[in-house]
């Protein structure tokens, strides 16, 4: 079955990756060992993948999930921490201002596939509020047909429940591709058993080892060349 929706991850894919991000994850570290009273800060940021306040390529903070976060901060605390972890990540990104700098040539791109006929979609790790943000700033609202934040489904990358709102509107896991800067992302289209899973090496994709990806990109700008060869 041809492709007919195209689900894109947001930060380091459509724009660079956001330090703001950096900033809240590290907050969160310092909010949960002072909560649990966790003495050894600094073995937690090691461990999480913290370097001079910033996250090392490939690490949890780099490009895991909360779980694998909330992994660590129950080996140090000795008890359960996800549901406190949980409304503090939220509340944090609530709190976050972002910085929304579209990669060269990304609108062009987005608003060709438009025009050849594909149903674009947002999905992110971001909450609503983030959103609210990055469609404000970039001014493509009228280029997404869904948009699915963490917050709101419930779910995160890669959990395939993530992308219900798709199955929903009576999409196909057939009929769509995920493009993304993170083996999280990748994953997620493997879960899903969607047509095609496809890495950018922006952003985090410097790094990943996209062993999940079908395809492999230097940019979103791209993609209407390699959607031709599915």
């Amino acid at each position: 079955m041809a492709v007919s929706w195209i689900m894109f991850d947001k930060d380091g894919t459509l724009i660079q990756f956001d330090q703001s991000w950096v900033k809240i994850g590290i907050q969160l570290i310092d909010d949960v060992c002072e909560h649990f009273q966790i003495k050894q800060l600094e073995e937690v940021y090691e461990q999480l993948g913290v370097v001079k306040r910033q996250f090392k390529p490939g690490s949890i903070m780099a490009s895991g999930t909360l779980e694998e976060m909330i992994e660590v901060f129950n080996s140090f605390a000795e008890q359960d921490t996800s549901q406190w972890v949980k409304q503090k990540s939220q509340s944090l990104i609530r709190q976050r201002i972002p910085e929304n700098v579209l990669y060269k040539g990304v609108k062009t791109t987005l608003k060709l596939l438009q025009q050849q006929g594909y149903h674009l979609g947002i999905v992110t790790s971001d909450n609503s509020t983030g959103i609210s943000y990055f469609m404000e700033q970039t001014q493509l609202q009228s280029l997404f047909d869904c948009v699915i934040t963490t917050e709101e489904n419930g779910y995160e990358k890669p959990d395939k429940r993530i992308l219900t709102p798709l199955w929903e509107r009576g999409v196909k896991p057939s009929e769509v591709v995920i493009v993304g800067d993170t083996d999280n992302d990748m994953l997620t289209g493997k879960n899903a058993q969607l047509l095609a899973s496809i890495g950018v090496r922006t952003g985090l994709g410097q790094d990943a080892l996209y062993k999940d990806a079908d395809i492999i990109m230097s940019s979103v700008n791209e993609l209407p060349e390699v959607l031709t060869r599915l």
